[in-house]
């Protein structure tokens, strides 16, 4: 079986914005490329893992030829997952569909972002949304709250853009300061325009067999999208998932069971 190799994780959190660009649905019944879906997310991936190749010392001599010539055979066979190639592919198909789509209905579709504090992390991943947006022409709102801002404020923010019939996603900028509690405010964004995919009801769906999620998080929407690209065959693999996360580690072992049973 072939590995493959992540070569650049630069491209994470690639434009959460699918289902506003085309809104309608797609049946979970199989994976599709970028163009062909309305809520696929695209973003950095995890490599595609091959089990660890029998030791020398552990396989009887009469074996232990053809054993070493089974794995220079997979190493020379190894395919490499290059993160920026398929970024760079997934922008350029992005920006026809924002132009289509404007020219069509003319509306473009628009990314709101709320910071709280000055992480200098947080700052440079919203910079890059923000620079992403331009560059196939969504428009971005931002919000930058001070650090001892109060949940009711951000909460106000979110409800703002929750009624906003121009701001078709929303991100809340983790992590936020320790004294708020990040349940409260992800729960007030508003399921419909949740691209992170880190509302409750997102992430049920994405459990529940039979049921569609509105937006799934976009690191292992990401991972997933890079091995369909690549033509990875997920369904009768093993998978190890390191992390646990609600962000990236649980959605992302959800997904590959999901398509590993041929119903994602």
């Amino acid at each position: 079986m072939a590995s493959s190799i992540l070569s650049d994780c630069s491209s994470a959190r690639l434009l959460p914005l699918r289902r506003a660009l085309l809104p309608q649905r797609v049946p979970r019944s199989r994976p599709c490329p970028a163009l062909a879906s309305s809520r696929r997310l695209f973003a950095a991936a995890r490599p595609h893992l091959l089990p660890r190749p029998p030791r020398m010392d552990s396989v009887p001599p009469a074996a232990a030829s053809s054993a070493e010539s089974a794995t220079v055979s997979a190493d020379a066979s190894a395919k490499v997952i290059d993160g920026k190639l398929v970024a760079k592919q997934v922008r350029e198909e992005i920006a026809v569909e924002v132009s289509r789509m404007k020219d069509a209905i003319g509306i473009v579709p628009g990314l709101a972002v709320i910071l709280v504090g000055s992480r200098k992390d947080s700052q440079t991943y919203v910079r890059n949304k923000k620079k992403a947006c331009e560059a196939v022409g969504i428009k971005s709102y931002e919000v930058n709250l001070p650090e001892d801002s109060s949940e009711e404020e951000v909460i106000k923010h979110i409800a703002s853009f929750n009624s906003d019939p121009s701001v078709h996603g929303i991100l809340v900028q983790l992590p936020l300061p320790r004294h708020m509690n990040d349940e409260n405010i992800l729960n007030a964004v508003s399921i419909e325009k949740d691209v992170d995919g880190f509302h409750p009801l997102n992430i049920g769906r994405l459990a529940m067999q039979g049921r569609d999620p509105f937006f799934v998080p976009c690191t292992p929407k990401g991972c997933m999208e890079l091995l369909h690209r690549y033509g990875v065959e997920i369904k009768g693999k093993r998978a190890v998932v390191i992390g646990r996360s609600n962000i990236v580690g649980m959605p992302a072992a959800l997904l590959l069971q999901v398509w590993s049973e041929g119903i994602g």
